[in-house]
């Protein structure tokens, strides 16, 4: 049998994905997503959730449909270090990197990591 490739399959027009996020009841970050088509005979409806930052698919649908914000890290008008370190489990080299050029965030994921700064020195846990 030759090896063919499998023609590309893309969604039908019946399919949908859905993603937010937002502080669950214990004050924690969160984030759900589903999957779904409504096209008779093969509708289905997927869906995942989770803590802290999204993983990267459910951030690639969060960006497309609400774009991305610069976040200055540290400093009088950033968020803070430990907060943002804590959110997004980075290095100590990643977070100079951040304090230096900033991040892309969700609009979520920073007035999130801004509010952070007032009022409390403890960080947001993920």
């Amino acid at each position: 049998m030759p090896n063919r490739p499998e023609p590309p399959h893309g969604p039908c027009p019946s399919c949908g994905s859905d993603a937010r996020q937002y502080v669950a009841a214990n004050g924690r970050p969160a984030w759900e997503a589903q999957t779904y088509c409504t096209a008779p005979d093969t509708a289905f409806l997927a869906c995942d959730r989770g803590w802290g930052p999204p993983p990267p698919h459910v951030r690639a649908l969060l960006s497309a449909t609400e774009g991305t914000v610069h976040l200055a890290v540290g400093g009088p008008n950033g968020a803070p270090l430990k907060a943002v370190r804590a959110f997004y489990a980075l290095t100590l080299d990643e977070l100079r990197t951040a304090r230096t050029t900033g991040l892309r965030a969700t609009p979520f994921e920073a007035a999130f990591l801004r509010a952070a700064a007032v009022g409390t020195d403890e960080p947001p846990a993920p």
